[in-house]
């Protein structure tokens, strides 16, 4: 049996498929869905919160978030966050690969060159 991919959903990823910003971004988020299973993070979650600037678009929001999995941030991620420090300029962006790490889960971003492919695979739309 194949085993199911499993992707670590970047904020900018988020964003850009409830902003509609392009078919092909779109497209690309609705191909991770359908390809496996999707998460995201409680600080991702929180960002998306934090710029809403109204109910409707926080109710968009949490109907996307509850289309897929969010994970919280568990203790023992910080334990390896000394280790990693190095390949980060913020404790947030080291937190999310270590979280990626830790579920053995592809980062899906936009965002070049901010996390190493040293242990997971990242995945740029």
């Amino acid at each position: 049996m194949k085993k199911e991919k499993q992707f670590l959903l970047e904020t900018d990823i988020i964003l850009d498929y409830l902003n509609y910003n392009g078919e092909k971004l779109k497209s690309s988020l609705i191909k991770f869905l359908s390809e496996g299973k999707c998460f995201t993070t409680v600080l991702n979650a929180s960002e998306l919160y934090f710029i809403c600037e109204n109910n409707n678009q926080s109710e968009v929001v949490s109907k996307f978030l509850y289309s897929i999995n969010v994970l919280g941030i568990h203790s023992r991620y910080s334990l390896k966050v000394r280790e990693y420090s190095s390949y980060f300029n913020n404790t947030r962006d080291c937190l999310f690969y270590l979280v990626a790490l830790f579920n053995n889960l592809a980062i899906v971003t936009k965002r070049k060159n901010i996390f190493p492919e040293k242990e997971v695979e990242i995945i740029l739309v």
